[in-house]
């Protein structure tokens, strides 16, 4: 008996050895991809271009895809059910879903092609709860659940009387909390609209999302930091991406050359947990890589293109874009604040000190977030004397700030003020030689022209 037993023990120590010894298959990888654009309020026309979009980047990342167009109510429910239960054991599972979302009462849900909204009220009927997908996807055999939404875009129901919606062209997906093993990544904050890519194949975000999936040996975490900064930045932050993650170690969609799979770890997953295993991305963390910091990146000709964009923005703002940049502004966007503080400039006529005024308090909000451009703009005032009483002691502190982001007009203006305060020799040399290695653009910081002339 105790012979046998022994044997026994011999046996699984070897079969054990052998399992670990053999090379972890890696799991598998499977995709729903949905793209509602045929809608009864109107049509959208890049959903579904942006589905297939996405859903080739992952088929070349190795993923099995389901594509679907253009789901009513009923069969989202079934697109979704019979995706997860296709799942196999520690798979790794990602939807992305672009079309419209809304939020109501705090409850997201994303919107079927056959939704005709009569009330707020009925929508609970009507459309597709956000947590019907993150729940189900909890409870499936994958390890590791990726939902992506490109959502909130431009309202398709506009005739219906907004009271009756609660302004809902304006709403956004609210936060949410990802299940453990998830991520959730949105196009846009809450309460902000995303671009549909009016005038262009696909949108900003679906054609970004899908040049970072193709870069191999990119974390997952890493990508929506970098999809967050480059959509900030090619949309001069009107759109606003954001993520929330659960996840627990790396994740990848396309594995550095080398990756070894573990059979004891998650799929797709390093066997070392992150140092902080819940990461979150939202709209309040201002400056925090992944959210404004992709101006402090910007070479010179990305300064300048960026200074051209607010003042084109500023001088052709009308009611209706005023109204926006303030509830842009009001959620803590920077070139929002900075391109008020612009218009307000320009103002004319009897009302320049009250428009000063009002200019100052925006570069300040901007200025106190960390937007350069608006620092250098309360740097300049206090150096000239042009709205506030000058005081050069402030105007260094907002110059210095600015410079830091290698911010080209920053750097001449702070060069000038050296200049003025020590008048060496060595201060000249420092203009000139900041002078040269800016553009021609930027030479006349101050005063370009054909530009208005600023108040006095």
């Amino acid at each position: 008996m105790k012979r046998c037993a022994t044997l026994v023990l011999w046996l699984w120590c070897c079969a054990l050895a052998q399992a670990q010894a053999a090379p972890a298959v890696a799991p598998d990888k499977l995709a729903l991809v949905i793209g509602n654009g045929s809608y009864s309020g109107g049509l959208l026309p890049n959903t579904r271009a942006d589905a297939d979009l996405v859903a080739t980047a992952l088929r070349r990342a190795g993923f099995k895809v389901t594509l679907a167009k253009d789901l009513a109510r009923t069969a989202m429910y079934d697109k979704v059910n019979q995706f997860v239960t296709s799942l196999t054991p520690g798979a790794t599972a990602l939807v992305y879903y672009a079309g419209h979302g809304m939020q109501i009462d705090g409850v997201n849900y994303l919107v079927p092609v056959d939704m005709v909204p009569t009330s707020a009220a009925g929508v609970g009927m009507r459309a597709f709860p956000l947590t019907a997908l993150s729940e189900r996807l909890a409870l499936g055999a994958s390890a590791v659940n990726l939902i992506v939404l490109d959502a909130c875009r431009n309202n398709p129901f506009q005739p219906v009387p907004a009271v009756r919606m609660r302004a809902y062209a304006d709403l956004g997906l609210r936060t949410t909390r990802a299940p453990r093993g998830t991520l959730i990544a949105y196009s846009t904050a809450p309460g902000q609209l995303a671009e549909d890519g009016s005038g262009r194949a696909h949108s900003i975000y679906s054609e970004t999302l899908a040049a970072l999936i193709d870069q191999p040996g990119l974390p997952v975490d890493q990508l929506f930091r970098t999809l967050a900064d480059q959509v900030r930045q090619r949309t001069r932050e009107d759109q606003q991406p954001w993520f929330e993650s659960s996840l627990v170690g790396q994740v990848y969609f396309r594995p550095p050359a080398g990756w070894q799979y573990s059979a004891a770890a998650a799929p797709l997953a390093a066997a070392a947990p992150s140092a902080s295993p819940r990461y979150r991305s939202g709209p309040g963390s201002i400056g925090s890589e992944g959210q404004a910091a992709w101006y402090r990146h910007l070479d010179e000709r990305g300064w300048t293109e960026l200074d051209n964009d607010l003042q084109q923005r500023a001088a052709r703002v009308d009611a209706g874009e005023l109204a926006t940049l303030k509830r842009r502004a009001a959620q803590g966007n920077v070139v929002a604040q900075t391109t008020l503080g612009l218009n307000e400039l320009a103002c004319p006529g009897a009302q320049t000190r009250s428009c000063a005024r009002r200019a100052l308090a925006w570069f300040r909000q901007a200025a106190e977030l960390g937007f350069p451009v608006a620092q250098t703009e309360l740097g300049e005032a206090y150096y000239q004397g042009r709205l506030l009483p000058r005081d050069l002691k402030a105007a260094r502190h907002w110059l210095e700030t600015a410079a830091q982001a290698s911010y080209p007009r920053a750097r001449i203006d702070l060069a000038q003020l050296t200049l003025e305060q020590d008048g060496s020799p060595a201060a000249a040399r420092e203009l000139i030689e900041t002078l040269l290695k800016s553009s021609r653009s930027m030479l006349v910081p101050l005063a370009q022209p054909g530009q208005t002339e600023r108040p006095k």
